[in-house]
């Protein structure tokens, strides 16, 4: 059974019981997605750009917390945002009895929006996709320059290494619009090289709490 644990600021994540991998850091599970996908994702793709409507397509749904607090950050800053998510298995509803995030009442509403690939009104300005489907064979054409940023948080490249492919770096590449981002807290030389294969270009940024690197990658303009 996935086990809770207490990460270094005070936050939750979970032990994989397959994998063995944790959902997050154990330095911090929300200080790494605020770093890592809020700050780096989507606030620099709006400061950039200037986009007050933007699309996210994540990879490893998990325990929803990436989700949850770009749906935050969104209505504080009054964003628009069209949310899609993945994972081939969404955590059963036992496991998320025991998760204790918060009391806010979007991440129960969240949890509750069905696995069916349709979009979902969630909680105001915030529209929600599941698909619970393997990254492997998911057909990324037919969401084709659909996004402005991709949130990459699959377990390790040591653990899953078949999602951390060239291929794999393709179908985002694909899903992107020209000029899109994809952010991942993994630096490791083999993901930065499937990236580049890909077509992407690639900068190393400080990672999270303490961790030297992570990446953001970009789907050149055209």
């Amino acid at each position: 059974m996935a086990e809770w644990i207490e990460t270094d600021d005070g936050s939750l994540t979970l032990r994989h019981a397959v994998l063995g991998e944790l959902y997050h850091s154990d330095r911090g599970a929300v200080g790494e997605a605020e770093h890592v996908y809020l700050r780096a994702g989507l606030d620099a793709v709006v400061e950039t750009t200037g986009r007050r409507q933007v699309a996210v397509f994540e990879v490893g749904f998990g325990t929803g917390l990436n989700a949850w607090l770009t749906a935050r950050r969104a209505q504080e800053s009054g964003l628009q945002i069209d949310y899609h998510a993945i994972d081939l298995y969404p955590l059963d509803d036992e496991t998320l009895r025991g998760m204790h995030y918060t009391d806010d009442p979007r991440f129960v509403r969240m949890h509750a929006v069905p696995w069916d690939g349709i979009a979902h009104e969630w909680t105001e300005g915030v529209s929600l996709t599941k698909y619970a489907a393997d990254l492997t064979t998911f057909d990324f054409t037919r969401l084709a320059e659909r996004f402005d940023l991709v949130y990459f948080d699959a377990f390790a490249p040591d653990a899953q290494p078949e999602l951390w492919t060239e291929e794999i770096m393709g179908g985002m590449f694909t899903l992107l619009r020209p000029g899109g981002v994809l952010v991942t807290y993994s630096a490791k030389g083999t993901v930065k090289q499937a990236l580049r294969a890909a077509g992407f270009e690639v900068t190393r940024l400080p990672g999270a709490l303490g961790k030297r690197h992570m990446v953001r990658a970009v789907r050149p303009m055209e």
